[in-house]
């Protein structure tokens, strides 16, 4: 339930009963008068209510575009012969969110609405949103039978009275990658595909920085942006919760920011970061947290740094604006993950299959008939030609399947994407939000150039990720993390960053002084708390 105290005063104010709404299907603005009569018929009126082949949702306006544009998505309203029409909300999401509460209040909510789960959960217990549960085993028997075959997802949405108030959407599973100047590699003599571990890395480093850093005062070979303590997991100290326990920030930093002091390899982490900081191998203000992204991008594109680790398709992303253009040799390419000292893939932190937001939720003065239009259409991207048409497209025109039965676009990636804003399109990038469905994680990947599309369908496997289960959280529990977090998170980071810059000596002595007063801040409690929705959601 993230971000739950942003909207439980409100809840609290309104004690929301059916009998509020004075309708369902309203598109009007908040404030606006609402003429909604919820009667079903098939004609859509002024107000923007459907019948019973079509509903209204509200949903931030830039996925609104984006769903405008894409083709499958105008294949599927045809195949169920079910159309949506969409009410634009604010361009941010967070004023997306702010603005279904007013909705709420005004009594202006559409059919439909893009909501956070907490939202979904808080206000379908206080009756604005209504309880799919028994209308999914009715009307949705694809993504009933998908519900029933992932518990995780079943616990993830079900409430404590076993209600189903949202619906939540699958994400693609991402994972960070090495990216590198192939170019710079090869003039600096360091042969990439000798690059397997840590200590090869770090090599690699150290050959970047004598031959460019001699040329540049201002040449540091690993750079990047936001927060520099992102290398735990590849030495086995990645924050976790599991059934053996938890350990160290898991809430909210399932992926990133994603550490663990106290596991065994969590020292030599930061003296491995202290090495490259004392060396000049990483960029000192990337570690003072005053490398921006603007920063980050202008260093790696004009050769003030040449290799980093972020989102997996950073390489591409320089290749397209402006490396070449800066010099010709310009050569982002990207490593495989490291190995252990046996030779093993060491895994790494991912981000979880369920989030808290983009979800659906319906509201509760819907008709049965409405509630059903609904349910059908987000059913049929849970049926077997649902899903490939969302993650694949039509076959012949956007995939072929190939001798082994897999399947590879036909349509270009490149041509497709670089479409002028409204005009339709093949995309199949599932991170964006546009309705409730699985993600087939290798169309996901494969919809890339052919560099991310290869280095990601190699690398991106279920053995190279630790394990990110999606946690369910009480309300109690929520909000003593938020608060434990707020202030351990932040001191836990300062005190890293301090060994690594040297600003306090890095020795078994203080090192074991630093665990035992970020325990005392509160870290033991937010392990504990951790571990007790970890047996919580996984024990029901």
């Amino acid at each position: 339930m993230k971000n739950i105290k942003r909207f439980t005063a409100l809840c609290l104010v309104f004690i929301l009963t059916a009998a509020v709404f004075s309708g369902c299907g309203s598109s009007s603005k908040p404030g606006e008068n609402n003429n909604s009569s919820g009667t079903g018929e098939t004609k859509t009126d002024e107000t923007g209510q459907g019948g019973t082949n079509s509903y209204t949702m509200f949903m931030r306006s830039q996925y609104v575009d984006w769903i405008r544009e894409l083709k499958w998505y105008d294949i599927a309203e045809e195949r169920t012969g079910i159309s949506v029409e969409y009410v634009e909300g604010p361009e941010e999401i967070s004023d997306t969110y702010t603005e279904v509460d007013e909705r709420i209040a005004s009594k202006t909510l559409p059919d439909a609405a893009m909501v956070n789960l907490a939202q979904a959960k808080v206000y379908g217990e206080q009756g604005a949103f209504a309880d799919l549960a028994p209308y999914i085993a009715e009307y949705a028997p694809n993504l009933q039978a998908y519900i029933n075959a992932n518990p995780d997802y079943a616990a993830y949405v079900t409430s404590d009275n076993g209600a189903i108030y949202g619906l939540v959407k699958e994400t693609p599973i991402f994972a960070d990658l090495i990216g590198y100047r192939a170019d710079h590699f090869k003039e600096a003599g360091i042969d990439a595909s000798n690059v397997n571990t840590v200590e090869d890395f770090t090599a690699a480093l150290e050959a970047l920085k004598s031959y460019y850093g001699a040329k540049d005062d201002n040449y540091y070979p690993l750079s990047g942006r936001d927060s520099a303590l992102r290398f735990a997991a590849w030495f086995g100290a990645a924050s976790y919760a599991d059934a053996n326990g938890s350990g160290g920030v898991y809430y909210n930093h399932e992926k990133d920011g994603s550490f663990n002091i106290k596991a065994d390899g969590a020292y030599d982490w930061i003296k491995t970061m202290k090495l490259w900081y004392d060396k000049g191998l990483i960029n000192p203000l990337w570690v003072a947290g005053t490398n921006s992204e603007g920063d980050w991008e202008s260093q790696t594109l004009e050769g003030l740094a040449s290799v980093f680790y972020d989102y997996y398709n950073r390489s591409e992303w320089f290749m397209s604006n402006g490396g070449p253009d800066n010099d010709p040799n310009y050569d982002m390419q990207i490593l495989d993950f490291f190995k252990d000292a046996n030779g093993k893939t060491v895994p790494v932190t991912t981000s979880t299959l369920y989030q808290s937001g983009n979800v659906t939720a319906v509201n509760s003065a819907c008709d049965e008939e409405k509630i059903a239009a609904i349910l059908k259409f987000v059913d049929y991207f849970y049926s077997e030609e649902g899903i490939i048409l969302a993650n694949w497209g039509v076959e012949g025109e956007s995939f072929q399947t190939e001798s082994d039965n897999s399947k590879s676009f036909i349509a270009d990636y490149a041509s497709e994407e670089s479409k002028e804003p409204g005009e339709k399109r093949w995309s199949f990038l599932s991170d964006r939000f546009t309705v409730c469905k699985p993600v087939d994680q290798t169309g996901f990947y494969s919809w890339n150039t052919e560099l991310i599309s290869e280095t990601s369908n190699r690398n991106f496997t279920e053995e190279n990720f630790l394990e990110r289960p999606t946690l369910i959280y009480t309300t109690a529990q929520e909000e003593e993390l938020t608060n434990l977090v707020a202030s351990v998170y932040e001191a836990e980071s300062s005190g890293l960053t301090a060994f690594i810059t040297g600003a306090n000596e890095l020795n078994e002595a203080n090192w074991n002084a630093f665990i035992q007063e970020m325990d005392s801040m509160g870290l033991s409690d937010i392990e504990r708390i951790q571990q007790e929705a970890y047996n919580n959601t996984f024990n029901k």
